[in-house]
């Protein structure tokens, strides 16, 4: 009976010891789709034509969109092209992507409407700044005031 007991009880410690190793705070492994380098966290423009923000924006047609999931699909196979090509040198793998990206956002900017260009550029404009683009963090460098129109 003792032996019973004793079995009980180590049994319902080990089941409660179990639970509680499943509820650490231990962070997720990474995905096993990233890239060695760690370019693909926190960078959607690289992994993406657009983000979905900016998509969301743009409202586009079902023919744009048909348009655009297929170029997103070419763009997704040639960012693993370069990637596989461009393994061991980061800058020269991201020179390849910045070149990508760009021919890619050209392409997508052929069936636009003139309206969704502008948004485009617009949300592509806040982006940059957001992230510090020219000029270094905050945007482009400010601007010398005009001269007074009396002189």
């Amino acid at each position: 009976m003792k032996r019973g007991l004793i079995i009980t009880c180590l049994i319902g410690l080990m089941a409660g010891l179990a639970v509680q190793a499943q509820e650490t705070n231990a962070p997720p492994p990474p995905p096993t789709n990233a890239p060695a380098w760690g370019g693909g966290r926190n960078r959607p423009m690289m992994e993406n034509i657009l983000g979905p923000r900016i998509l969301d924006e743009l409202a586009l047609t079902a023919d744009q969109k048909t348009k655009y999931d297929a170029l997103e699909k070419d763009f997704k196979s040639e960012v693993a092209k370069a990637r596989e090509a461009n393994q061991g040198d980061m800058r020269k793998m991201r020179e390849e992507m910045r070149k990508l990206h760009r021919s890619y956002i050209d392409k997508v900017r052929a069936f636009l409407t003139d309206a969704q260009k502008g948004q485009l550029d617009q949300a592509m404009e806040r982006a940059r700044s957001m992230r510090g683009g020219r000029g270094g963090p905050g945007g482009p460098p400010p601007q010398a005031p005009p001269p007074p129109a009396g002189e």
